[in-house]
């Protein structure tokens, strides 16, 4: 009996000890909890898409005031961008519409972080926003987008002063498909539509504001043109491919007809427009199918020198093969320039080359970048980027190539079937890039 009362005496003895030893970790874990650092804040929700449909971007959070700081809390998302634009070597804009909401990003550092500056989910977008025809910025503070009408939505215009922390909301008195639009100011502003479009020809509104984009006035519409009577709109026949306006006053139109460019003209606030001058026909557009017509670009504020590029179509041969038309007077007049890149074939073949002023371009064939410094009379090939040829095995499709100045540079390339883009940058003038 007592060896039975020993053996119960050392089972109670361990249980005690097991007891203690479990008393004393559950203690140290306490005691562990209360010493350590409190939690992190939790993280915004984050706008997650499935990482195949984008590339990654740092985003600052919206308590930071779209400042990047040290102690600013960042996070991150996977996002589609279907557009860009720079603003300034270090400043710039990309978006793109997932499930019909814009989301819009900005970033003043290269893109190191970004600001997103969409605009309420509410304000729902069934296509995306093209920039000059959808999205305008005058600068980094004061930009506008327009959604377009579609079954019972309305046209509406987004517009910004504060460089998209807020967004105000005007209505627009046509739901007819924007075609162009243009501010020369953070108040004046124009907005071009259109309507029974075809090929070669299109009826065509045109509505300016003075009060930046808040309301809308229709200064022209061309519905009633007849060829035969003295008119003094912009004719149904041709299709806007671009707009701009030197001051309140003086502003044109470029037109893809088929053939030759047009252009149109105006010095009394678009209230009446004329023929602007003539393109002469030349050697290298001779036995073009089709002359594909780019939209104009200004170099300068003064918008005397600017250029656009002109494309000879070969639908046979499947290719295009750009060179350009170059002002120094604000679009009185125009000269022929060839390029002499020989035809671009394959997917990108819609791509023209892009200038920094009236002297200095690049232009990409393939997986090669091309540079003129001579007006695009003679164009050198740049070293090959690692980098760039071997994203667009992956990403074939160029959607966009800006450079805002001789070293600053952005790309944007997809693969469309797989709703899948990347951004990338140069700041040696094209000659290596990186992904953003």
């Amino acid at each position: 009996m007592k060896e039975e009362e020993r053996a119960l005496s050392y089972k109670l003895t361990g249980f005690r000890v097991l007891g203690a030893i479990f008393t004393v970790f559950l203690s140290l874990l306490i005691l562990s909890a209360c010493s350590s650092s409190p939690p992190e804040p939790s993280q915004p929700p984050q706008p997650t898409e499935a990482p195949e449909e984008g590339q990654t971007i740092t985003l600052i959070t919206p308590d930071a005031k779209n400042v990047n700081n040290e102690k600013t809390a960042k996070y991150q998302i996977q996002t589609r961008l279907t557009d860009f634009r720079l603003l300034n070597d270090s400043m710039g804009l990309a978006w793109g519409v997932t499930k019909n909401e814009l989301r819009i990003y900005m970033t003043k550092d290269n893109g190191e972080t970004w600001s997103n500056i969409s605009p309420s989910a509410n304000v729902q977008f069934l296509s995306n926003p093209v920039y000059g025809k959808d999205i305008l910025f005058t600068d980094p503070s004061n930009g506008w987008i327009i959604r377009s009408a579609s079954g019972l939505t309305e046209t509406v215009v987004l517009r910004t002063t504060d460089g998209g922390s807020s967004w105000k909301v005007s209505s627009f008195p046509d739901a007819n498909a924007i075609s162009s639009i243009y501010f020369n100011s953070p108040e004046d502003g124009w907005l071009m539509t259109s309507w029974d479009a075809k090929a070669t020809k299109e009826s065509k509104a045109l509505y300016a504001t003075s009060d930046g984009g808040a309301t809308w006035n229709l200064v022209m519409q061309n519905e009633q043109y007849n060829p035969n009577l003295p008119n003094n709109t912009i004719p149904i026949s041709g299709v806007i491919t671009g707009m701009i306006f030197k001051d309140i006053s003086h502003g044109f139109v470029t037109m893809q007809t088929g053939a030759l460019p047009k252009i149109y003209m105006t010095k009394d606030g678009a209230a009446t427009w004329n023929p602007g001058p003539e393109f002469l026909v030349n050697d290298q557009l001779r036995d073009c199918d089709k002359v594909i017509t780019g939209e104009p670009d200004f170099f300068d504020k003064g918008s005397l020198n600017g250029w656009m590029s002109v494309g000879c179509q070969k639908d046979k041969e499947g290719s295009i093969t750009y060179n350009g038309y170059f002002t120094a007077n604000g679009g009185e007049n125009w000269k022929f320039v060839s390029f002499g890149l020989g035809p671009l074939t394959g997917i990108n073949r819609h791509i023209p080359p892009t200038f920094l002023n009236s002297q200095v371009g690049w232009a990409l064939k393939q997986d090669r970048l091309y540079k003129t410094t001579n007006q695009g009379k003679t164009w050198t090939a740049l070293p090959a980027s690692s980098v760039l040829q071997s994203k667009l095995v992956d990403y074939p499709e160029i959607v966009k190539l800006q450079f805002i100045s001789g070293e600053v540079g952005w790309l944007l390339i997809e693969k469309k079937e797989d709703r899948k883009s990347i951004l990338l940058q140069t700041t040696n003038g094209g000659v290596s890039w990186r992904v953003m």
